[in-house]
Protein backbone atom coordinates (compact mmCIF):
# COMPACT_ATOMS: atom_id res chain seq x y z
CA UNK A 1 0.00 0.00 0.00
CA UNK A 2 0.75 3.62 0.39
CA UNK A 3 3.49 4.59 2.84
CA UNK A 4 3.04 7.53 5.16
CA UNK A 5 5.68 10.24 4.93
CA UNK A 6 7.53 10.88 8.18
CA UNK A 7 5.66 13.13 10.61
CA UNK A 8 8.37 15.77 10.45
CA UNK A 9 8.19 16.20 6.68
CA UNK A 10 6.84 19.01 4.57
CA UNK A 11 4.89 16.46 2.51
CA UNK A 12 2.99 15.32 5.59
CA UNK A 13 2.23 18.91 6.61
CA UNK A 14 1.11 19.71 3.05
CA UNK A 15 -1.30 16.74 3.24
CA UNK A 16 -2.69 18.01 6.56
CA UNK A 17 -3.15 21.51 5.11
CA UNK A 18 -4.86 20.12 2.00
CA UNK A 19 -7.22 18.04 4.18
CA UNK A 20 -8.22 21.18 6.08
CA UNK A 21 -8.76 23.09 2.83
CA UNK A 22 -10.98 20.27 1.53
CA UNK A 23 -13.01 20.39 4.75
CA UNK A 24 -13.46 24.15 4.41
CA UNK A 25 -14.72 23.70 0.83
CA UNK A 26 -17.19 21.04 2.04
CA UNK A 27 -18.50 23.22 4.89
CA UNK A 28 -18.81 26.23 2.58
CA UNK A 29 -20.81 24.31 -0.02
CA UNK A 30 -22.98 22.73 2.70
CA UNK A 31 -23.64 26.17 4.22
CA UNK A 32 -24.46 27.76 0.87
CA UNK A 33 -26.77 24.83 0.06
CA UNK A 34 -28.66 25.24 3.35
CA UNK A 35 -29.02 28.99 2.89
CA UNK A 36 -30.28 28.52 -0.67
CA UNK A 37 -32.73 25.82 0.41
CA UNK A 38 -34.03 28.08 3.19
CA UNK A 39 -34.38 30.92 0.69
CA UNK A 40 -36.35 28.73 -1.71
CA UNK A 41 -38.73 27.66 1.08
CA UNK A 42 -39.24 31.30 2.13
CA UNK A 43 -39.82 32.37 -1.50
CA UNK A 44 -42.41 29.60 -1.93
CA UNK A 45 -44.23 30.86 1.15
CA UNK A 46 -44.17 34.47 -0.05
CA UNK A 47 -44.87 33.99 -3.76
CA UNK A 48 -47.52 31.26 -3.84
CA UNK A 49 -49.89 31.51 -0.87
CA UNK A 50 -52.69 29.91 -2.93
CA UNK A 51 -50.71 26.64 -2.99
CA UNK A 52 -50.72 26.57 0.81
CA UNK A 53 -54.51 26.85 0.94
CA UNK A 54 -54.70 23.72 -1.24
CA UNK A 55 -52.37 21.73 1.08
CA UNK A 56 -53.95 23.28 4.19
CA UNK A 57 -50.71 24.70 5.64
CA UNK A 58 -50.18 28.29 6.73
CA UNK A 59 -47.51 30.18 4.73
CA UNK A 60 -46.04 31.36 8.04
CA UNK A 61 -45.05 27.79 8.85
CA UNK A 62 -43.01 27.66 5.66
CA UNK A 63 -41.47 31.08 6.33
CA UNK A 64 -40.38 29.88 9.76
CA UNK A 65 -39.10 26.59 8.32
CA UNK A 66 -37.13 28.47 5.66
CA UNK A 67 -35.59 30.78 8.22
CA UNK A 68 -34.68 27.79 10.39
CA UNK A 69 -33.00 25.93 7.51
CA UNK A 70 -31.08 29.05 6.52
CA UNK A 71 -29.92 29.64 10.08
CA UNK A 72 -28.49 26.11 10.25
CA UNK A 73 -25.88 27.26 7.75
CA UNK A 74 -24.49 29.62 10.38
CA UNK A 75 -23.33 26.73 12.55
CA UNK A 76 -20.79 25.76 9.89
CA UNK A 77 -18.97 29.10 10.27
CA UNK A 78 -17.40 27.90 13.55
CA UNK A 79 -16.03 24.80 11.79
CA UNK A 80 -14.60 26.90 8.97
CA UNK A 81 -12.83 29.23 11.42
CA UNK A 82 -11.39 26.27 13.34
CA UNK A 83 -10.08 24.73 10.11
CA UNK A 84 -8.43 28.01 9.12
CA UNK A 85 -6.76 28.16 12.53
CA UNK A 86 -5.41 24.62 12.03
CA UNK A 87 -4.06 25.58 8.61
CA UNK A 88 -2.17 28.50 10.20
CA UNK A 89 -0.73 26.16 12.84
CA UNK A 90 0.42 23.65 10.20
CA UNK A 91 2.03 26.47 8.20
CA UNK A 92 3.84 27.56 11.37
CA UNK A 93 5.04 23.97 11.81
CA UNK A 94 6.34 24.05 8.23
CA UNK A 95 8.32 27.19 9.02
CA UNK A 96 9.83 25.56 12.11
CA UNK A 97 10.61 22.45 10.08
CA UNK A 98 12.49 24.53 7.50
CA UNK A 99 14.56 26.24 10.22
CA UNK A 100 15.17 22.84 11.85
CA UNK A 101 16.62 21.49 8.59
CA UNK A 102 19.03 24.45 8.51
CA UNK A 103 20.24 23.88 12.09
CA UNK A 104 23.53 22.11 12.83
CA UNK A 105 23.31 18.31 12.70
CA UNK A 106 24.44 17.96 16.32
CA UNK A 107 21.39 19.89 17.60
CA UNK A 108 18.96 18.53 15.06
CA UNK A 109 18.25 15.05 16.52
CA UNK A 110 17.11 16.32 19.93
CA UNK A 111 15.18 19.27 18.47
CA UNK A 112 13.56 17.06 15.84
CA UNK A 113 12.32 14.67 18.54
CA UNK A 114 10.84 17.59 20.52
CA UNK A 115 9.25 18.96 17.36
CA UNK A 116 7.78 15.55 16.51
CA UNK A 117 6.35 15.19 20.03
CA UNK A 118 4.82 18.67 19.82
CA UNK A 119 3.25 17.88 16.44
CA UNK A 120 1.81 14.59 17.70
CA UNK A 121 0.27 16.35 20.69
CA UNK A 122 -1.27 18.99 18.44
CA UNK A 123 -2.57 16.47 15.91
CA UNK A 124 -4.00 14.33 18.71
CA UNK A 125 -5.73 17.36 20.25
CA UNK A 126 -6.97 18.58 16.86
CA UNK A 127 -8.45 15.22 15.87
CA UNK A 128 -10.09 14.53 19.22
CA UNK A 129 -11.71 17.96 19.53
Amino acid sequence: GRTMPPLTSETFLDQLIENQCRSIRFYLSFTIGLILLGGVVIMLAVLSPAWFVAVNVAPDVFKIAGAFVSSLGGFQVKEILERREKIQTFKTFKGHLASLKNSPKSERAKTEKQFQDLMWKYIEKATLS
